[in-house]
């Protein structure tokens, strides 16, 4: 008998446009090979009906990250000149949708994944916003959890509950206005900055390159929304074409 990759945490409509969508937890019982985030349970939430490539391509990713200007669709078609999303979908995110497909994935219920999660620290949406996904079922199944690292770039959507969002993510933010209004709304914040730029009442991110990579995901519990009392973070883009974005910036 194969052994089991992970479990499905949720299979539904998107709360984001309605379209189905998968939450496939992995990761659980063997390290994450990325230096940055460290050992730690990776999330991903994926269209269930289309391969994420073939979404990320149509627009149909629309469903799992709302209008967040990284996405590449949005790039191409000239509705955002945000830097593209860094995550690298044809590898990680598209190995998770195949083997969903071909059934590696058991459905569980929250209560025994949230037993699972145990002890263990949560990435919430590895890939894909976590608001796509029922506020409820993530609270439920990291409530035993160690710690919870999550990023949603959907709070300032009129129906984000921050009451209920504002302690399992951090507002994520491209710029010091978006910031400041996401604090406004009682979120805590992680904003992108071309270059190192840090602001007064923020931190940098203790895993970035430009503050020496001095601890890992799994080892810092500053992403944790406002579950914790802390500054905001901050890290320099490091998207693809982030140098030539520095350049023109300083040149402006």
């Amino acid at each position: 008998m194969s052994k089991i990759l992970g479990y499905i945490a949720y299979e539904g409509p998107s709360t984001i446009d309605g379209a189905p969508i998968v939450v496939i937890v992995n990761k659980i019982h063997t390290d994450s090979k990325n230096d940055k985030t460290g050992a730690i349970v990776q999330t991903f939430i994926i269209r269930s009906d289309i391969a994420p490539m073939a979404a990320l391509q149509t627009g149909a990713d629309e469903s799992i990250c709302g209008d967040c200007g990284h996405r590449p669709y949005l790039i191409k078609t000239g509705q955002s000149d945000e830097p593209p999303c860094y995550v690298q979908v044809g590898k990680s995110v598209q190995s998770v949708f195949h083997a969903y497909k071909r059934g590696r994935y058991v459905k569980a219920d929250p209560a025994t994944i949230a037993r699972v999660l145990a002890g263990k620290i949560v990435r919430i949406g590895t890939y894909g916003d976590p608001f796509a996904a029922p506020v409820k079922m993530w609270a439920q199944i990291t409530r035993y959890a160690a710690g919870r690292r999550g990023y949603s770039h959907q709070w300032d959507r009129p129906d984000f509950d921050v009451a209920a969002w504002a302690p399992l993510v951090m507002a994520s933010a491209d710029n010091i206005d978006q910031a400041a209004k996401a604090n406004l709304l009682g979120m805590r914040v992680f904003r992108v900055s071309v270059g190192v730029d840090v602001q007064a009442g923020e931190a940098p991110c203790p895993a970035s390159k430009e503050a020496g990579r001095r601890s890992t995901c799994a080892k810092c519990p500053l992403c944790s929304g406002t579950s914790i009392n802390a500054r905001d973070i901050v890290i320099a883009d490091h998207a693809a074409g982030h140098a030539r974005r520095v350049i023109s910036i300083a040149s402006a």
